[in-house]
């Protein structure tokens, strides 16, 4: 059972489950502070592995807690994306690599590097402390850009499991060292993990022929799940999830889905509104988040909570390396729906007559478009499209 902790140090709220100490950072303020805080704790080594890194006030700031951090003799460590930071050059991080740090891209642009996005967000810190969530490092996952902020979520995790995701780090590194992707020892590292059989567990997501190891576990939940609650700003699944989520609604009327109502990317919400006359026939209730753009991956199925980087669409099940953490305990679950609670208060919820209102013969081609390019291609092509999505009303 979760138990909220009174230990002082990180923001947020913080629990203790099976001996692991867990803070859920939410609030923007609170989950640029955990990344401070934590590579300010730093002692002997700083992992970081981010799919977009930015060149604005958050980039620079947590690019010199870095900086500092090596002035002390910290080993310092950071990977990102090729294809997700394109708006930063090497050169920004010449101080880093100047103080010590090690710093290089994931990714080419050419062969089959091209295809993989680390889509992953984590920050290890001495191998006991682990933050992972859906935020990238630029002002708009902080509360900086006003109305454009995206509304995410975190998860520090303290204790034997942090370890065990600083050693994948070292695994990714050596593999993607230099920004020559490794394809096939990047799929043999995804293949052989396995998560273990206790309450806190890493799943993980990459190019194995075969849908990712996190979402065959999230698929088994759902198989003997009664009810879901889901947070999910990218929602195209693969039929087979899409299946099993419409299965458990059906066992459940309660179960809830919260999508984007706001967005930088019409695309996503085109392709998601494509599914969702499929699944209120099958009493799944449908919300669009509305106070500001959505980017938060939580999955709550009874008593398990999924806290990540994976949408719930086919990229992220098949094909991106992604990152998850799998908590079963009640308490954690309960808080969370708590908080599920709180987001539906502040959305839309979809019903027949918004669909029927949303209907005609070129807003399905345009979401039957959307949902080839968010799964086919990339986010970044649905992003170049202005798809003049009707708001609801």
């Amino acid at each position: 059972m979760a138990v909220q902790s009174a230990r002082p140090g990180f923001p947020g709220t913080q629990f203790h489950v099976a001996g692991h100490d867990l803070q859920l950072v939410h609030l923007p303020q609170d989950r640029l502070n955990a990344i401070l805080q934590l590579i300010a704790l730093a002692q002997k080594s700083v992992q970081m592995f981010f799919y977009m890194f930015g060149g604005d006030e958050t980039g620079r700031e947590v690019r010199d807690a870095l900086i500092d951090a090596a002035h002390r003799g910290v080993e310092v460590q950071l990977i990102i994306d090729s294809f997700g930071s394109t708006q930063v050059s090497d050169r920004f991080f010449d101080p880093l690599i100047k103080a010590g740090g090690d710093y290089h891209c994931f990714s080419t642009r050419k062969g089959l590097g091209y295809l993989i996005r680390n889509h992953q967000k984590m920050l290890i810190v001495d191998g006991a402390h682990a933050l992972v969530g859906g935020f990238n490092i630029t002002d708009q996952y902080f509360g900086r850009a006003g109305d454009d902020s995206w509304e995410d979520l975190g998860m520090i995790v303290t204790g034997p499991q942090a370890q065990r995701l600083s050693d994948y780090f070292e695994e990714m590194a050596r593999a993607s060292n230099n920004g020559k992707v490794r394809y096939r020892q990047i799929r043999a590292i995804i293949q052989k993990w396995r998560p273990g059989i206790g309450q806190v567990q890493w799943l993980l997501g990459g190019p194995t022929n075969r849908i990712s190891p996190w979402a065959l576990t999230f698929k088994r939940s759902l198989d003997t799940g009664k009810r879901f609650d889901i947070v999910s700003a990218y929602f195209s699944p693969s039929q087979t999830i899409l299946r099993r989520l419409a299965k458990t609604a059906k066992r459940n009327k309660g179960s809830r889905l919260i999508m984007a109502g706001k967005t930088d990317n019409g695309a996503t919400i085109a392709a998601a509104r494509v599914l969702y006359r499929y699944l209120m026939r099958r009493r799944t209730r449908i919300f669009e988040f509305q106070p500001r753009p959505l980017h938060m991956k939580l999955m709550v199925i009874d008593d398990t909570v999924y806290i990540g980087s994976a949408n719930l669409d086919v990229r992220s099940m098949f094909i991106n390396l992604e990152i998850m953490v799998r908590i079963k305990d009640a308490g954690l679950a309960l808080h969370m729906r708590q908080m599920i609670d709180e987001m539906v208060s502040q959305s839309e919820e979809q019903t027949r007559i918004l669909l029927k209102a949303r209907d005609s013969w070129w807003s399905r081609f345009k979401a039957g478009l959307a949902y080839f390019l968010v799964n086919s291609v990339d986010y970044t092509i649905g992003r170049r499209i202005k798809f003049g999505l009707i708001r609801n009303k």
